[in-house]
Formats: structure tokens, sequence, C-alpha cells
């Protein structure tokens, strides 16, 4: 069983992966994990369990205990028993005894209190069908309610160069305070960030001879001591990811990242109830 002291800080994202080139896509795994990525991430909600699927492939192939899986219960719960059900048929999807992180997808995505849903969450500890519990996409007020009573131990969350939303309202600076793996998704915003060829990053990319994507992620994991998700089947995607940490900026390059902020996304107005408006999971999707 791996440690959550020993995951790698880039984790392997699973959002979109490509089940039309399986064979294509195991390598791509199979060479992330020979490369120190342990950290996978997945839910029941890509392909309708599709992808959950082919990830049970993949920790069949590696072995269980060279992994650690993190799952998420996904909307709705209703009622308390929708918890162990849902963990149950995950467990069952993928061929294992356990998860290493159980987490709540959102906030929104139960109907039941926040707590009592996270008590039956933590039962599933209890019972030997999760190690440690998670959360992602939640406000400050609610991570810090979850985590009086359950421990957080991972967090995931949007973060990246431009959409620094949870900087700003406090969860990274909280999850650092309270030992809580801030696990950034979406940190390049699927090449997007790369694409608008920012100024700053196209200095930096010269500089120290890496793209755009590099600096970015040497920036977030060596400068901002976060975890990152990041999916990706391309061989040579991997191995650039990969190389992003073994490098390390001047303090002033870092501070010019630091410093940076990109207005229409500061000025999204975020809807953490779910009811009408741009969720916080939508975030880095509002713009190209």
């Amino acid at each position: 069983m791996i440690n959550i002291k020993d995951i790698f800080p880039l984790g392997i994202g699973t959002f979109r992966i490509d089940l039309n080139q399986k064979e294509a896509s195991m390598n791509a795994l199979v060479e992330s994990f020979n490369l120190g990525q342990n950290y996978i991430d997945t839910s029941y909600l890509y392909e309708k369990g599709k992808v959950m699927a082919f990830i049970g492939e993949f920790i069949n192939k590696i072995g269980r205990d060279k992994l650690f899986i993190t799952t998420k219960i996904e909307p709705t719960v209703e009622k308390i028993t929708d918890i162990e059900e849902q963990l149950n048929k995950y467990l069952e999807v993928m061929g294992i005894d356990y998860v290493d992180c159980l987490m709540l997808h959102s906030v929104i995505y139960t109907k039941l209190p926040l707590i009592q849903t996270y008590k039956e969450m933590n039962r599933m500890i209890e019972l030997g069908k999760a190690k440690s519990l998670g959360l992602s996409n939640s406000n400050l007020e609610q991570l810090k309610e979850v985590n009086k009573y359950y421990p957080i131990n991972i967090y995931e969350g949007v973060y990246n160069l431009e959409c620094k939303l949870n900087e700003d309202i406090g969860i990274i600076n909280y999850c650092k305070e309270n030992n809580i793996i801030f696990c950034a998704y979406q940190p390049l915003r699927r090449n997007r960030t790369a694409n608008r060829n920012y100024s700053i990053l196209v200095e930096l990319s010269k500089k120290y001879n890496k793209t755009q994507n590099q600096i970015i992620l040497n920036w977030i994991i060596k400068e901002k001591k976060l975890n990152v998700l990041i999916k990706t089947t391309n061989s040579s995607r991997i191995n650039e990811n990969i190389d992003a940490i073994n490098f390390k900026m001047d303090t002033e390059d870092y501070n010019k990242l630091n410093l940076f902020r990109a207005k229409e996304f500061d000025d999204v107005i975020i809807d953490w109830e779910g009811k009408s408006g741009i969720t916080v999971d939508q975030l880095a999707n509002q713009f190209e």
C-alpha cells in the first residue's frame, strides 16, 4: 500500500481517457507509472463506468499495492445508503477491495447534511473499504466544517496560472496549515493556457528552454508546493510532464508567476450552491 506521504506530485488524471485506443492508453498508463506516477484518480461519471473498468485492468496489470487510488461519491446522494452502495459498485468495477482515498466529488452532490454524509463516508474507513477521506469543489467554510470532525487528507481543486480562486479564498493556505495535500486539476487548462501565449510564459519558456506547460507545472509543484492531476496518453508529453519538475527557476521568475492575474477568470462569479450559475468545477472551462 502506498503511504500518502509517498504520492508522486504528478497524479494521473483519467477524465476523457481514450477508450477507442485502449492499447495505446494502457501503454501510456504503464509508462506514467514506470516514471514514478503512483496516484490515480477516477470517477464512475467518466464514460458511465467504462473508464473505471479500464482503470481496473490497469490496476490488475500493475498491482494493487503499488498505486494510490482515489475515487469519488457522485451525484446524487439522496439517502445515506447511497454512499456504501456507490462505493461497493466502484470496488466491484475496478476489482479491488478498497480505495486509498474516498471523496465527495462536490458538496452540491449530496442532498444530505455535509457532516452526515461524511460520517457515513468515514464508516467506509471503519469497514476497510477506504483508507482515508478527501474533498473536492467546496468552499473554505465547508472544508473546515468537514475537517473538524472527519480529517481530510487530500483536497482536489481547480488551480492554474489563470484560475487562482482556491488560493484567493484561502483553501490552499488552509490545506498547507492542516497537512492536507492540495491536488490541482486542470493545471494546464487542457493546453489552453499555453495556446494564449502570455508574454510571461513565452519569456520564461525561452529563458529556461522549456515548454510553456513545463513552466506552469514547475511553478505549481516547485513554488506553490502543490500536487497536480494531469491526463495524457502521449509518450512524449508524459516525459515532458515528468521533466517539468527537474529544474528550478529564479525566485524573481516564480514571483512573476505568483503575481500574474487573468481578469476574466477573476471576474467569474461562482455558484457554490449549484442552482443556476457557474460551479467551481467549470471555472477553468469558461474561456478558450
